[in-house]
């Protein structure tokens, strides 16, 4: 598997931060499957709950980050997954909303989603499908890129990451 760490690059005195941390809420819970502990953000904004760490990493109650390698998943693959967990993927506009302009590499505020991997070649899939050339037969959904934090599409049956929301 290919490395996906990179030096975080943020431009505080280009850019005007667009996420911060004070408008979020920070929890623990448990999954309901195994017992594990999940770290969750509430936002202040959306009234929505996001898992703090990537498909496939694992909350550290201790040190409160999160720990191990994130999973590619295809995009029916993540819808199921999120499902199947009690969550769900975030659509376009959501996961937008906790994209920090100020950074790249990877476009989050790791204060509030620690850990999360960049990558030039994946990222995070959103639940809105791209409507296609009906001519070409195929089906592609939106995602938004964890070097750059740019939106972009692919074919649903590519992989990338997964961050859930409630």
């Amino acid at each position: 598997m290919p490395s996906y760490t990179f030096a975080q690059a943020c431009k505080e005195k280009q850019t005007p931060q667009t996420v911060s941390a004070g408008n979020f809420v920070f929890a623990e819970t448990t999954n309901p499957l195994d017992g594990t502990p999940i770290g969750t953000a509430f936002h202040n904004f959306t009234n929505l709950t996001w898992n703090r760490c990537v498909y496939g990493q694992k909350w550290e109650s201790v040190t409160q980050q999160c720990i191990g390698s994130p999973v590619l998943l295809t995009w029916q693959e993540a819808l199921i997954t999120a499902s199947n967990m009690g969550w769900r993927l975030p659509n376009i506009k959501e996961l937008n909303s906790i994209v920090d302009l100020q950074c790249i590499n990877p476009p989050f505020d790791l204060s509030i989603f620690p850990n999360t991997y960049a990558s030039e070649d994946n990222g995070l899939w959103t639940s809105s499908p791209h409507v296609d050339n009906p001519d070409t037969n195929k089906t592609n959904a939106w995602y938004i890129t964890l070097g750059q934090g740019k939106l972009n599409f692919r074919p649903v049956d590519a992989k990338n990451f997964v961050r859930f929301v409630k």
